[in-house]
């Protein structure tokens, strides 16, 4: 019970500490500095990492998303049997997402309020043991989409997605 209650407090002391200092120029030692790249960024997406629905929210590829704006690509080259194949596991696993992501959402924001109002930490335990049970269960989801949808594509055609992925990232950090 002991180790169980100091991961609820860890959890909810970082959940406040991260909705406060997420904002650009917030945060300790911050009072009057600009706001670095790495801030505007995340003001920008509206604190994107918080609001994942996934444990890992960056890293892990989205072979789905990726494969639908690359479904016709004559480079990638997918047969129709392929497509058959990856559609339903897209289908299946969005669907997962979507159960969950409203659940995750308005727990966390129950969370955030409920401490920021003075709200123990072991009085929201139940409520962060329940979001990490459903982001753990949408963590799993995603890897199952990942694991079926590699058995599915060929090597080259992962290469390509990947090689892709590379000059995606470049072009983004360009801009940022």
């Amino acid at each position: 019970m002991t180790q169980r209650l100091l991961i609820t407090t860890i959890a909810a002391a970082t959940l406040t500490l991260s909705s406060a200092w997420a904002q650009p120029g917030q945060g300790p030692g911050m009072e009057g500095k600009h706001p670095t790249k790495m801030q505007k960024k995340h003001a920008k997406k509206g604190k994107r990492g918080m609001r994942s629905v996934f444990l890992i929210p960056y890293g892990l590829p989205h072979y789905s998303k990726i494969l639908m704006k690359m479904w016709d690509d004559p480079k990638l080259a997918l047969t129709p049997e392929q497509k058959s194949k990856l559609e339903p596991i897209r289908n299946r696993t969005i669907g997962q997402i979507r159960e969950i992501a409203p659940q995750v959402k308005k727990l966390t924001k129950e969370i955030v309020k409920g401490i920021k109002s003075g709200a123990s930490a072991e009085s929201l335990s139940g409520e962060v043991d329940t979001l990490a049970s459903l982001k753990a269960k949408a963590t799993k989801a995603h890897l199952q989409c990942v694991q079926e949808t590699r058995a599915i594509l060929t090597p080259q055609q992962l290469q390509y997605i990947h090689e892709h992925l590379k000059q995606m990232r470049k072009k983004h950090k360009k801009r940022s």
